[in-house]
């Protein structure tokens, strides 16, 4: 794996950093549990204090009530005079029982209440600013309280209301008449602004120790989100630099946890990718990277068996380099063959072909196979194109230095093939087989010096894009019809390029020719008339 440049994580903003949103976390459920504690304590002892207060207060104006003499009571709501005996004697009563209780608030009898205004009238008052007779007006707290009394004439208290007078409780009671029916209802209150300056005290308490909890909460936090996040970070920065390129990461597990299983597990998978690399740098050396890569990544790269595909297939082979490996010196024999091969296959592969095979001088390259690309003619033809280029440098390097001109010939076909890999468990060779690799082969060997002949079906995948000479119809061993083949001249489109006229020397001639078909070892008995084109130099 070729190191690159390591990528820098990018710096995150607080509120997205898994410290701060930990301790966030911490702070928030810290701060909703003790509020929620906080309201159900406030809640209960409300409660508590509705309760307590409210059934004292309904027995004080149960125990009134029925103290209030009837007959007096009567004889007061039909008088309306406070002057009257019987009023004196029915507010002593109340006035009485008010001290001994040591209640602060009024009480009062109301009849006549129209429940639709919430207005009765007062009979008897110990208020020194009310008279009987007078209008009072029931608050919308208590309106549906004093209702019901009068009608089921049972005694009942209401909930913590707020007047003007600050919050209260009020308790109201049936007052009978001589035949026990409901003549009025006596009004009770009682404030307790006293049990909520204890509440506000209890809220500040819990206010209080919400406040410290949120400061714990907020130190435990970060202890812990820093406890955990410093693993994190580590394996964040080794991860980029794994990404980069640098194999030889390792971190230190140092907890037993989910973090640490996490380390371990990314240390393992650094180790795989070590051994993996090795494996492909070693096996890259007799495949081409696609197919390595292929059958690396791939869950059955490496089964054996096949399928169709289309393709293209590229065959090259060096025009008398094996008269010069015959007479020349090893070294420089092997030193021009590398540098021929290795100029070419850097040409093959960044066109996106494969190289299936070195056959001595000659390159056998697939298109299409084992990556699939629809283009895949178009890019074998503007492979050969590039690689006549190169070979016309490497001759200018080679007449400087004393060694021969070479000459590379080139055979391209398209056609449908089976690829995949052959062989055993043992030896397994990822192959392209059929005849669109044998029609490859024998096109090539019809090629005259640095010619690169492409047949019909090639020509027709490329279309206008291919600039070629008028067909030259050949016969090809183990074909029953001749093959028409061209000559590719220039190519246009996304690989665009021309080629010069050629620089080799040779000829063009028309000589005529007598051949006779060569059948396996057997001479065939008839003939056939033909003529030679172009002459070249070997």
């Amino acid at each position: 794996m070729e190191p690159t440049a390591t990528p820098t994580p990018p710096t995150l903003r607080p509120w997205r950093r898994l410290a701060v949103r930990l301790a966030a976390v911490f702070v928030l459920v810290t701060l909703a549990t003790v509020g929620v504690v906080g309201v159900l304590v406030h809640q209960r002892q409300s409660r508590e204090v509705e309760d307590t207060v409210g059934t004292q207060l309904l027995n004080i104006a149960r125990v009134s009530a029925l103290l209030i003499d009837p007959a007096a009571h009567a004889e007061v709501a039909r008088a309306r005079r406070a002057d009257a005996p019987a009023y004196r004697r029915v507010t002593q009563a109340l006035a009485a029982i008010r001290d001994e209780t040591l209640l602060t608030t009024p009480m009062r009898t109301l009849a006549d209440y129209d429940r639709a205004t919430r207005r009765a009238r007062i009979v008897v008052t110990t208020a020194d600013d009310e008279r009987p007779g007078e209008t009072f007006v029931v608050g919308p707290e208590a309106a549906d309280a004093v209702a019901w009394t009068f009608e089921d004439g049972v005694a009942r208290y209401t909930g913590i209301y707020r007047t003007r007078g600050g919050p209260r409780i009020s308790a109201f009671a049936p007052v009978l008449d001589a035949r026990g029916r409901t003549a009025a209802v006596l009004e009770v209150d009682y404030p307790v602004d006293f049990y909520f300056d204890r509440l506000r005290e209890l809220d500040t308490t819990i206010a209080l120790g919400s406040l410290a909890g949120v400061v714990l909460a907020l130190i435990l936090a970060v202890v812990f989100a820093r406890r955990l996040t410093r693993p994190i970070v580590a394996l964040t920065g080794a991860a980029g630099r794994v990404a980069g390129g640098d194999l030889s990461q390792a971190l230190a597990v140092t907890s037993r946890d989910e973090v640490g299983q996490l380390t371990r597990a990314f240390n393992a998978m650094v180790e795989g990718l070590r051994q993996r690399e090795v494996i492909r740098n070693a096996f890259g050396r007799y495949v081409s990277p696609e197919v390595a890569r292929a059958v690396l990544e791939s869950p059955g790269g490496l089964a054996l068996g096949g399928r169709k595909r289309e393709i293209t297939v590229l065959m090259s082979d060096l025009r008398g380099y094996t008269r010069f490996a015959e007479h020349g010196d090893p070294a420089g024999v092997m030193e021009v063959l590398n540098d021929y091969l290795g100029r070419m296959a850097d040409i093959v592969i960044a066109h996106g072909g494969t190289i299936n095979e070195f056959i001595g001088d000659a390159i056998f390259a697939v298109y299409g196979a084992p990556v699939e690309h629809a283009d895949h003619a178009e890019r074998a033809a503007a492979t050969a194109l590039a690689m006549q280029r190169a070979m016309d440098a490497l001759n200018e390097a080679n007449v400087a230095r004393g060694r021969p001109r070479l000459l590379m010939g080139i055979g391209i076909n398209t056609g449908e093939a089976v690829v995949g890999n052959i062989g055993s468990e043992q030896r397994t060779k990822y192959a392209v087989v059929g005849a669109a690799v044998n029609l490859a082969a024998r096109v090539e060997g019809c090629t005259v010096g640095g010619q690169i002949l492409l047949t019909e079906s090639t020509v027709r995948y490329l279309g206008p894009l291919a600039e070629v000479a008028p067909p030259v119809h050949v016969e090809l061993k183990g074909l029953n019809a001749p093959v028409a083949l061209y000559e590719l001249r220039g190519l246009g489109g996304r690989w665009a390029q021309r080629r010069e006229a050629a620089a080799e020397p040779g000829r063009d001639v028309s000589l005529p020719l007598v051949g006779w078909v060569v059948d396996g070892k057997q001479v065939r008995s008839e003939s056939f008339a033909g003529r030679v084109q172009r002459l070249g130099p070997r």
